[in-house]
């Protein structure tokens, strides 16, 4: 028997749930619902449910989904109405449920239509609009690489390099999320699929950055080119969208380093 591929799970899952009253649509989201999905991509679902179905749908969730294919893997987020779920073949699946009242911000660009009882689609905006980034946006970002960063002189004097791996991590991932802001795009896709966040250049920019290991020389190394990456291109984006840049952080933080682990080059 061939293996269940994304298409055949998506149309079983659509044939249990036909006839479910509850769901009064049942909608593709994701790099599906977007019309960019891979063979590495996961089956993002998003269900519109009549008032007071969402616990009694969101309950029974894996037992629909045992009916087509073993579940392996399950679980419901804490603070969102969000399962996840993953098949003995690790095929991937997630399902938001929400009341069929709550469309705001659901465009027809990102979602396609499986089920659908009320006309709830055509009734969606055509597109997803590009919203300018807001500086507090930016803000966050830019603080806590600062903050991160800052953490090394205590990491050095306490001589733990494998715990600074991760702050460098960290760091890594925050320059990450500036390049993904500065292209400035309304539909940011999906999070295990950079190539499509950013363009060539910004991922070259990632790619040729050192690594850190779990020793001094390396994780200095890495930090100074991470800072070196990041601050010009966080400062000239803050100038382009108007938030004030934390002067008073960044030099303590400067400060601090070249005081506390002077060999390091600290000159961004």
């Amino acid at each position: 028997m061939p293996a269940l591929d994304q298409q055949d799970y998506i149309a079983q899952i659509t044939a249990r749930l036909a006839d479910d009253q509850r769901i009064r649509a049942l909608l593709l989201s994701g790099s599906f619902g977007r019309g960019t999905a891979d063979a590495y991509s996961d089956v993002d679902l998003l269900a519109l449910v009549a008032p007071d179905s969402q616990e009694a749908v969101m309950s029974g969730w894996r037992e629909t989904l045992e009916t087509i294919a073993p579940i392996v893997y399950f679980n419901r987020l804490p603070f969102a109405p969000v399962l996840n779920a993953i098949t003995g073949a690790w095929l991937r699946c997630d399902l938001q449920v929400q009341p069929a009242t709550e469309t705001r911000g659901l465009t027809q660009d990102r979602y396609k239509v499986l089920i659908d009882r009320d006309g709830i689609y055509p009734a969606l905006p055509a597109t997803t609009p590009i919203m300018p980034t807001e500086p507090r946006q930016l803000a966050g970002i830019v603080s806590e690489f600062i903050r991160i960063l800052g953490l090394l002189h205590v990491a050095d004097g306490r001589r733990e390099y494998e715990l600074a791996t991760t702050g460098t991590g960290m760091m890594r991932g925050l320059l990450t999320n500036l390049l993904i802001l500065e292209m400035e795009r309304g539909d940011q896709g999906g999070m295990l699929h950079l190539s499509r966040k950013i363009d060539a250049a910004r991922m070259q920019l990632l790619l040729d950055l050192p690594v850190a290991a779990p020793d001094r020389a390396t994780i200095l190394v890495a930090n100074a080119a991470l800072a070196k990456a990041f601050f010009p291109r966080a400062k000239a984006f803050a100038q382009r969208i108007g938030m004030p840049w934390p002067e008073d952080f960044e030099a303590a933080t400067r400060a601090k380093l070249t005081a506390d682990v002077p060999d390091g080059d600290w000159n961004w």
